[in-house]
């Protein structure tokens, strides 16, 4: 049967084969939507390797060859900082990502959801794939970090507008829009595990309609303010009910600062 992501099983399937020949892996999983069940023709290879540690220095030289030795010729490959690996894009765009990490400090819990190819000494990984158990509604939360950052961004509005800067405008609706995501997922109880090119499943048809409804905006500063009064709206209501359902502090303060400087300025009521 085809599925539309043959080359993705192709590499797959190499991993599981190629690398246990080398006696310096000790294992080989995978996390991401291939271990989640999630994948789809669109999806990444994620691919985690544990080595013996004093292999390490090795693999963090090689990793790129490590991983043309799965997907053949790559366009691109590109070190992750802080990490041991990174990314590779093939010439007919198969993005894979390929990580190493040393026994010394494998924490097998580290990731929600794990598919274990490959466990030469069946001790990495003892009861086997790890169920993924974040992405599902659950009990919801409050978003502190989110709330704040979503009044400051918008007050910065006043500024940004204030000096005619656009461009940036127009990137400040998707920096306020993504903190409405945020309180959404927070009152489904989701938290979010899967990757940042998928939403869909973890917002309710509600959700989707609302963020669906936010008015388009370009560089004209009036469709910029209506954008983010929209958003705005939205977010302190469901902010509030969800302040009180989880029995946590609405930042009122803070928020009346923020509408009444927006009102100085623009002469509009945001709320």
């Amino acid at each position: 049967m085809v599925t539309g992501d043959e080359r993705q099983q192709g590499v797959i399937a190499r991993a599981q084969e190629v690398l246990p020949r080398d006696e310096r892996v000790l294992g080989v999983y995978l996390i991401g939507s291939y271990a989640t069940g999630a994948a789809d023709r669109f999806s990444d290879v994620d691919l985690h390797l544990v080595v013996t540690d004093d292999s390490l220095d090795w693999f963090r030289e090689s990793w790129d060859d490590v991983l043309r030795e799965l997907t053949g010729p790559t366009v691109l490959t590109d070190e992750v900082p802080g990490l041991i690996g990174g990314l590779g894009i093939t010439p007919d765009w198969l993005h894979v990502d390929l990580f190493v990490h040393p026994l010394a400090s494998f924490e097998r819990n580290h990731y929600d959801g794990v598919r274990v190819l490959f466990d030469r000494e069946g001790t990495l990984f003892p009861d086997g794939n790890i169920a993924a158990k974040g992405g599902l509604p659950g009990e919801p939360y409050w978003p502190a970090p989110n709330v704040n950052l979503f009044f400051y961004f918008l007050g910065n509005l006043v500024t940004v507008l204030g000096r005619d800067e656009r461009i940036v405008g127009n990137q400040g609706v998707g920096a306020i829009r993504d903190q409405l995501v945020a309180l959404m997922l927070a009152e489904r109880g989701v938290r979010r595990t899967t990757g940042a090119k998928r939403l869909n499943a973890l917002l309710s048809d509600e959700q989707r309609a609302a963020l669906e409804a936010i008015p388009a905006a370009g560089t004209d500063p009036a469709d910029i303010i209506a954008a983010n009064q929209y958003i705005c709206r939205q977010f302190i209501t469901r902010g509030t009910a969800l302040a009180k359902l989880t029995n946590n502090p609405w930042p009122a303060e803070f928020v009346a600062a923020t509408l009444t400087h927006l009102r100085n300025h623009f002469q509009v009521d945001f709320a």
